[in-house]
């Protein structure tokens, strides 16, 4: 070899020492040809020492290390096959260096030393991309992202679009993917990606290790993490943890990122120059590209994604449940009114009245509503959109309140009716349009007791009259009773206004021009 000694230690030094800096930036370094630094940095996975033992060497024995490797290497039965090795030990956590070299051994008895193996396998496992240095077993770790890169979705005009996003799942052990487009990253849609990406792979993962997407993620510091709450139950559904990657440390999401680089390569700029008219059409050019990918042969492994998915993940992934997650939105920690009613989307809904000024969580389903307190359900309802409107279980009620509520509603309308039709708009409107229906029915029945005290003619004609002038409250048809302001006439009312007075002039004293 045509460099000194000295310029190969440091070369060697920078190789172990180094591992930020390429081949091409140590040869600039220490001023020799690039080929040179890479047919070093080729022999050192081979060379049986650690840099700490070769710096210990002379100048003699440095040398006759890297002699020595060069006649080693040409036969290949000395050394084991450090990628089948790799394998093994992803496809089962209980397999170790020393039972693989204790194997290839026996068929091997002249080969390299147990120790040199496990060196020379370390070295290898360093010198391979980023992504396989951390080890992901089998079925443990699913890595979850949006893409950078989006996907237009043109409107019929062909002119005007709107981008779509791409989200990516990856498998840790063997990379396997899924991809599709979805129009945002709410939670909705996230929830939709994960089942689907679930039903693809055809199992479950250990674990699920999301970017910190608010969907996802409610809060991510060194001493708490608060996972979504629709995404915790999704979770939970399907007998899986979620494991978010810590904030600013991409290692701990590789696999995905090396995942969304590749398929916005292959998939998403392939796709490039087709207009696609609808989310399914996009999916349908996706799908079709996602096979191919998963197909393609990696290099570092000499097989493709579905062959090593088939080989590592689908084993040891989980059998998914028979049913499939029912999306529910969350609110946490929402208080409950001095009525026993829980407000939602502008309606209220009962729970027991004894939860009144308690707090409770609402699950909101396509069609009910789950209200939960302490981890119960207390409550369920159908999901009502009328505004301001109440749903209320009788059996939710305190005893006072049922009493009003037995058959009370239709027996006050059924006698208001009788009476007339402004005492029926009355007793409709404290009946059927107020927000607290024991309220009402306490108005309607105090109304009730006055017109059973003055008579069924004169509660009409009140009635007609508190119509009128808007105003329908107990007191104030109390007040029409008492004052009988709806018989006054309006003359006499004028009359009463300006009375006779010695002082008052009046029409005739104009007429004769007086001053």
């Amino acid at each position: 070899m045509a460099l000194k000694v000295n310029q190969i230690r440091n070369i060697v030094k920078r190789l172990c020492e180094s591992s930020d800096l390429s081949n091409r930036e140590i040869a600039a370094r220490e001023n020799v040809a690039p080929n040179s630094v890479n047919v070093i940095a080729k022999q050192l996975p081979n060379i049986a020492y650690s840099w700490s033992e070769l710096k210990e060497l002379t100048d003699t024995e440095f040398l006759a290390a890297f002699r020595g490797n060069d006649q080693d290497k040409k036969s290949d039965d000395n050394y084991p096959n450090w990628l089948d090795w790799h394998t093994d030990i992803q496809s089962d956590k209980d397999v170790t260096v020393k039972l693989l070299w204790e194997e290839w051994h026996e068929e091997n008895p002249e080969g390299i030393s147990y120790s040199h193996a496990a060196r020379l396998y370390l070295k290898w496992v360093k010198k391979q991309r980023i992504s396989m240095r951390k080890i992901n077993l089998p079925g443990e770790n699913s890595y979850l992202d949006f893409a950078g890169r989006k996907i237009r979705i043109y409107e019929k005009d062909g002119h005007t679009w709107r981008d779509a996003e791409i989200f990516v799942a990856t498998l840790g052990a063997s990379s396997y993917s899924f991809c599709m487009a979805v129009w945002t990253q709410s939670i909705p849609d996230w929830i939709e990606c994960n089942v689907k990406a679930l039903e693809y792979f055809g199992g479950a993962p250990r674990f699920l290790i999301p970017d910190n997407l608010k969907s996802a993620v409610t809060k991510n510091t060194p001493q708490t993490i608060i996972i979504n709450p629709t995404f915790a139950e999704f979770a939970d559904h399907y007998g899986t943890v979620v494991l978010p990657a810590r904030v600013r440390k991409p290692n701990d999401k590789g696999p995905v990122e090396v995942s969304v680089q590749l398929i916005q390569r292959w998939i998403l700029a392939a796709l490039r120059d087709i207009k696609f008219y609808s989310l399914d059409e996009a999916n349908a050019g996706i799908k079709r590209l996602l096979e191919i990918f998963n197909n393609k042969e990696m290099k570092a492994y000499k097989a493709s994604r579905l062959q090593r998915f088939e080989l590592l993940d689908k084993p040891a992934l989980k059998m998914l449940p028979q049913t499939r997650y029912a999306y529910g939105l969350w609110r946490l920690n929402v208080r409950v009114g001095e009525n026993y009613h829980v407000l939602y989307e502008g309606h209220y809904y009962s729970v027991p009245h004894v939860l009144r000024h308690s707090f409770v969580d609402v699950r909101a389903g396509s069609k009910t509503l789950e209200l939960m307190h302490n981890g119960k359900q207390v409550a369920i309802h159908i999901i009502s959109t009328v505004s301001g409107g109440y749903t209320t279980e009788k059996h939710h009620m305190p005893a006072s309140h049922q009493q009003y509520a037995d058959g009370g509603v239709d027996k006050l309308i059924e006698w208001a009716r009788k009476v007339g039709e402004s005492t029926e708009k009355v007793f409709g409107q404290h009946l059927t349009e107020s927000r607290h229906l024991p309220n009402g029915i306490r108005t309607a029945k105090a109304i009730q007791k006055l017109g059973i005290q003055h008579s069924s003619e004169r509660l009409e004609e009140v009635c007609e009259y508190a119509l009128k002038i808007n105003s329908i409250t107990h007191s104030s048809i109390l007040s029409i009773f008492r004052s009988k302001v709806d018989k006054r006439n309006m003359d006499d009312i004028g009359t009463e206004k300006h009375g006779h007075h010695i002082n008052i002039r009046g029409g005739d004293y104009y007429k004769l021009g007086r001053n």
